[in-house]
């Protein structure tokens, strides 16, 4: 059987090169065999389908038995779509054959790829996933380092939660995760426009994951884990939230999902300010937000392009 290769994303036509972004939703992927609901099917069951089966036959051994690990259909397709844009995007950019698109790892245990020809194209890239949603940012060669981070706001739990304790007391519970300030900043937070308790509420919650989510791509661009010792000495300020896209139409984007995005954040580390690095964040639909870093902070982002599964991640095959 024979690959075709696809065209790389890397240029948007300018000449430019930039960090390409995609997203994937695999809510609709993959379905469960006999039109069941995935949510009452185990793993298994769902991998008897065709349309997964096909899927994970483009896996590695490895990788198809790590997915299949996972109890729920729905974590195994994050894991399944993740593999899937690795693999597409170092076939796309490196200019190799699937079969040749090996994903390895790295530092800290993040995947990258290894060229097997010394002089040959490589490629950075991280990929995130939360909900139904996969993302990877990746540019070519080797000097920039890329975080994204996918986070999907579980309001009905959070909201329970913080009527509960009250919600000094629910932000204190990430007091490893952020510095002193940040917590405060959370904590006090005072929503510009002022509503319901409820919708309150929410603008805090968007707050305080739009802080989480940006957090969490600046660690997995340096390699590291929310483990790292030195989150606390991470510090952000002047975060902005993105509008949703009920409230807001991001210019440049296609269709109607893609809300506002946001940069101008302050980053400062053991007490001084961090300029070299690019940190943005953008909302997606009503509950999702997806930040990305960069450690060139002149380095284009790409908007990010909402993949089709046959026409832009399946290897084209010639029997």
């Amino acid at each position: 059987m024979t690959y075709h290769l696809r065209k790389a994303d890397d240029d948007d036509g300018d000449g430019q090169i930039k960090a390409f972004r995609w997203l994937l939703d695999v809510q609709a992927l993959w379905p469960a065999p006999g039109g069941e609901s995935q949510s009452a099917q185990s793993t298994a069951h769902w991998a008897t389908g065709t349309a997964a089966q096909h899927a994970l036959a483009l896996l590695t051994d490895g990788e198809r038995a790590r997915a299949l690990r996972f109890y729920r259909p729905s974590d195994a397709k994050l894991s399944l779509g993740s593999n899937l844009l690795k693999h597409r995007a170092i076939a796309n950019t490196c200019r190799v054959p699937w079969p040749e698109a090996v994903i390895s790892e790295g530092a800290n245990k993040k995947p990258c790829y290894k060229p097997l020809a010394p002089g040959s194209k490589s490629l950075e890239f991280n990929v995130s996933h939360h909900g139904s949603l996969v993302a990877l940012v990746g540019c070519p060669g080797e000097a920039v380092k890329l975080g994204v981070d996918v986070v999907k706001m579980n309001w009905e739990r959070d909201y329970t939660t913080v009527m509960k304790d009250g919600f000094e007391a629910w932000a204190n519970v990430y007091e490893a995760v952020f510095s002193e300030r940040e917590i405060k900043d959370i904590a006090g937070f005072v929503p510009p426009i002022r509503g319901s308790q409820q919708d309150e509420i929410r603008a805090k919650l968007r707050h305080f994951y739009a802080h989480w989510c940006l957090k969490e791509a600046y660690v997995k661009m340096t390699g590291e884990a929310l483990l790292a010792s030195w989150l606390k000495d991470l510090e952000f300020r002047n975060v902005q939230v993105p509008l949703p896209a009920s409230q807001m139409h991001a210019s440049g984007q296609i269709g109607s999902d893609w809300g506002q995005t946001c940069g101008g954040v302050e980053i400062w580390f053991y007490g001084k300010r961090v300029t070299d690095v690019r940190l943005e964040i953008q909302a997606f639909r009503e509950d999702y937000m997806i930040g990305t870093a960069s450690s060139r902070v002149e380095m284009g982002l790409s908007v990010f392009k909402e993949l089709d599964l046959e026409r832009d991640v399946y290897p084209i095959q010639e029997r």
